[in-house]
């Protein structure tokens, strides 16, 4: 706590402004709050991120990345026209978290940003994400819940290796042919994922809804 104040403070004073909040203690709204972030592990940064117009539709979000001792490891730039804040999640289960940086948000789905965490900051990937929950399932693997319908969603499953992340698996599921909803979704392997088989993923995306 001692640490996290004093980077806090540093980088309030470096920006000009005090008692900035974190960000995931604010409410996704149209206009956003400069907030902050400390990532957990042994590794850990402060991150801090600007809100600026940038026309009737976008913002830009300045991402600064300092260590712990306010000394300053990166910065990142961004344009959003999405309502929701950045997040940080351990996706591969290494003890470095990711940063998710929404770009575009649709009626329900988001396209997301991806920066892997590593011991000296955060290395800017061309992969994008796409959906409403990205969440982490064990053994380095990730998956992504999708909206198709009101009744359906595909989830992508990656898994994420040092700066390498593969697609692995897409399940489709659907409610179109279930006469009880009480049973659950109907579940069907749709690409990739023909190792652990249809019933190993859609075992996973089940147990993690």
């Amino acid at each position: 706590m001692i640490e996290f104040a004093l980077a806090a403070a540093l980088m309030a004073q470096d920006a000009g402004q005090e008692g900035l909040p974190l960000c995931d203690e604010l409410e996704s709204n149209a206009t956003h709050e400069d907030c902050v972030f400390q990532t957990a592990g042994d590794h850990a940064f402060m991150l801090s991120f600007e809100f600026s117009p940038l026309d009737d539709r976008r913002e830009m979000i300045d991402a600064t990345v300092r260590y712990l001792d306010g000394t300053l490891a990166q910065t990142m730039s961004y344009a959003t026209e999405s309502f929701f804040y950045p997040s940080l999640t351990d996706l591969n289960g290494d003890g470095m978290e990711e940063l998710l940086v929404p770009l575009e948000t649709g009626n329900v789905n988001t396209t997301y940003s991806l920066a892997i965490g590593t011991e000296y900051g955060f290395e800017w990937t061309s992969h994008e994400l796409n959906g409403y929950g990205i969440d982490p399932v064990g053994d380095g693997v990730f998956m992504a819940a999708a909206r198709d319908s009101a009744i359906a969603r595909y989830i992508e499953f990656y898994r994420l290796e040092g700066l390498e992340l593969d697609n692995i698996a897409t399940i489709f599921l659907t409610y179109e042919t279930v006469e009880n909803v009480d049973d659950g979704p109907d579940c069907s392997l749709v690409d990739g994922g023909q190792t652990e088989g249809e019933a190993y993923y859609c075992g996973l995306a089940m147990g993690n809804q």
